[in-house]
This record gives structure tokens, sequence and C-alpha cells, in this order.
């Protein structure tokens, strides 16, 4: 079953990467660009997802624990846009945000190693509750939280005035 597990998870980061990868196309001129005045420029939103400067996936999830679930505090609208961030390429970016590494672990646990939690504050609105498993966590990252940026990227793309990017969203897997 672990898996199983393991094979969905990187069946939704494959279709998050795929949705994300349309928006993107073409993008490299345009990293400093946004939809609207306020808003996130698609080097911001790329830089979002890798999380904070330093931030480790991998670390990340061994944090979560069979018994009593550590805090994990996620701060939302969270952007760190460093010197080295501004200096990368769309390229760059994309392969920062590489993902083997998070599958390579979660490859090596068993069902007890899947089940851990953490307590995610963040996530009680949106779940229901604060403790979250580890495959739910990942899920959800690449379900709904890539799939919301990937959108915001979509929309960026469209101020650039590019051709609409031919994606399908992870979670319903409808073209938009």
């Amino acid at each position: 079953m672990a898996n199983a597990t393991v094979r969905e998870l990187q069946r939704k980061s494959d279709a998050a990467w795929e949705a994300l990868g349309g928006p993107l196309e073409g993008m490299e001129a345009y990293l400093e660009l946004t939809d609207a005045p306020g808003q996130w420029t698609a080097r911001e939103v790329l830089c979002h997802l890798l999380f904070e400067p330093g931030a480790k996936p991998v670390a990340l999830l061994e944090r979560f624990a069979t018994g009593d679930p550590p805090l994990v505090a996620i701060t939302p609208g969270a952007v760190t846009v460093t010197l080295e961030r501004q200096r990368m390429t769309l390229a760059e970016l994309l392969a920062a945000l590489d993902d083997r590494d998070v599958f390579g672990y979660l490859a090596t646990l068993g069902e007890a190693g899947l089940a851990r939690r953490a307590c995610i504050p963040v996530f009680g609105p949106l779940l229901g509750t604060d403790e979250v498993p580890l495959p739910v966590f990942v899920g959800v990252m690449f379900d709904r939280h890539w799939a919301a940026h990937t959108e915001q990227v979509a929309k960026i793309r469209r101020a650039a005035g590019l051709p609409e990017a031919q994606y399908t969203t992870p979670t319903t897997g409808v073209t938009p």
C-alpha cells in the first residue's frame, strides 16, 4: 500500500509539473511581470513555491512523527526573492523546484512512516483538522497549492499578451 500511496503522490506531482509548465512556456522575458498592480510577479510565484532560502523539503517531511505531532508553522503568502533568486533564469528556478528527493525519501517509508503526522495550523480551515498525515500534506501541496499558483502564472501569461497555454489542472483534469 505504501508504494501505491507514493505512486499516487508522484502522479499528483507529475500533473502539477505538467500544468505549471504550460503557462511558463516562453515566459523567460516576463518573469518580472504581474497580472495586476500589487500582485506577485512570475518570479515571486516561483520563489514562493521554493519556500524560504535553504529550505529542504525532505527535512520538512522528516519532522512528521508517529507520536505527538510536531508543530510545523507555515506562513501563507510568504515569498522571498533573494539576490541569488533574482538572478536565476526560468530554467534555474524550475531546477531548484525539482522534487525528486521528496519522492526518493517517501519511497523509503513503509505504511507506518507514511502515517506520520504534523500539526500544521494553516491546514485547519482547509481540512477541518490541523493534524495532517504526510501523504495528505504532500498531496495538498501539489493538488491545491501548485494548482492555485499555476492559475496565477496563467494570468500573468495573459497580461504579457502571450497565447493561452494548453495545460490540465491537477485537481480537475480540465483544460482552463
